[in-house]
């Protein structure tokens, strides 16, 4: 107990602040330098020189979130080796749990072993459980992410591209419209 209250009174010194300063600085000013550097914006129109001259494209079309095609691409990729890495996790729980589930039939295979289930069982067993409950908790967190950014990339993907639309018929015009 006396541990506890001198390791609470060491995070109390902790949470003081470092200095004070009874100086008033000038109104409308800030001690500290504001760190946020500002992010540039891309232009909507870029200017590309070719052999031909000069050639004026539009800019890459970015998601709300200020991501191009190109990065939507690889923020795909990371959710599915998350998905990988979560499924590894779970196999391997899983064979823990089967390998503490065959040890522990120990005393119905065995009756007069005394030293059924061996020492090994519980410690296995409980890593076992916290790497498949955390290998399940992955694949569906990586699951939920890799579905919502293939939805945004693919909603990127065909602004970027065209929706393909179908064949009309134009009343107005009587013919044909793609």
């Amino acid at each position: 107990m006396r541990y506890l209250v001198g390791f609470l009174g060491v995070c109390a010194l902790a949470a003081l602040p470092q200095s004070a300063s009874a100086q008033r600085g000038e109104e409308g000013t800030t001690s500290e330098p504001n760190l946020q550097e500002p992010v540039p914006e891309e232009p909507a129109l870029q200017l590309e020189l070719d052999s031909a001259g000069v050639d004026v494209t539009p800019s890459p079309p970015r998601t709300p979130d200020g991501y191009t095609l190109e990065e939507m691409e690889l923020r795909v990729k990371r959710p599915k080796i998350g998905i990988g890495v979560s499924a590894g996790a779970l196999a391997a729980g899983m064979a823990m749990g089967l390998a503490v589930l065959g040890a522990s039939m120990c005393p119905f295979v065995f009756p007069a072993d005394t030293t059924c289930p061996p020492s090994w069982v519980d410690p296995v067993g409980y890593a076992g459980l916290v790497l498949g409950v955390g290998g399940l908790a992955g694949i569906i967190a990586s699951g939920i992410l890799l579905r919502k950014r293939k939805r945004d990339r693919d909603s990127l993907r065909y602004a970027h591209i065209g929706t393909p639309r179908r064949v009309q018929w134009d009343l107005a015009q009587s013919r044909l419209v793609f």
